[in-house]
């Protein structure tokens, strides 16, 4: 069974959704940068989504294994939990969010919202968007390179906390209660 056009659908509009409030998102909150991260730790986040993106629109010749319902249901409701979850997680960032890892002037560190239970939940829910867009679309690739672009998100949210201890105080106090990655776990 390949996947059903509902779920091609889903897939694209919640890719959609995420690229469009990400564009906006950069627009709204545009803010000077004080500190930046170096572009290295940009890119590899950005080339690790691009390639697993491009499993999407090659999934007819590679990747692809015999889904099912159940299957595209899963993966449809993990999508909806990490796409909701990233937009919650962008409205209580707020104007502190960039695409780059950067602190801006004014910036103010988050502890409420997602961020009582992760210190990096957008990351968290990306990833939750990942598997469920693999799973939703019966592409074996997009799952076996999730591991990957979690290794990625690993390595700038390093780059990111450093800036983050550096600009505020209080930050190893938070980071010492609340997970990095993993709400209750890593």
């Amino acid at each position: 069974m390949t996947t059903s056009g509902t779920g091609r659908i889903f897939f694209i509009l919640c890719w959609v959704i995420l690229l469009v409030t990400a564009i906006a998102a950069q627009v709204l909150f545009a803010g000077k940068a004080k500190k930046k991260a170096g572009v290295e730790n940009n890119i590899f986040v950005i080339a690790a989504f691009a390639v697993a993106l491009g499993w999407f629109f090659v999934r007819d010749s590679i990747g692809t294994y015999s889904g099912s319902v159940i299957g595209e249901a899963i993966g449809a409701v993990i999508m909806v939990v990490g796409v909701a979850g990233y937009l919650w997680a962008l409205f209580v960032l707020r104007r502190n969010w960039s695409i780059s890892a950067e602190i801006k002037e004014g910036h103010t560190l988050v502890t409420n919202g997602p961020y009582r239970f992760v210190r990096h939940p957008m990351y968290y829910f990306m990833m939750l968007v990942l598997i469920g867009s693999g799973l939703l679309i019966s592409n074996y690739m997009i799952l076996i390179f999730s591991p990957i672009v979690g290794i990625a998100y690993y390595f700038r949210a390093k780059v990111e906390e450093r800036m983050l201890k550096e600009e505020f105080a209080g930050y190893g106090e938070y980071a010492k209660r609340t997970k990095m990655l993993i709400p209750g776990i890593f």
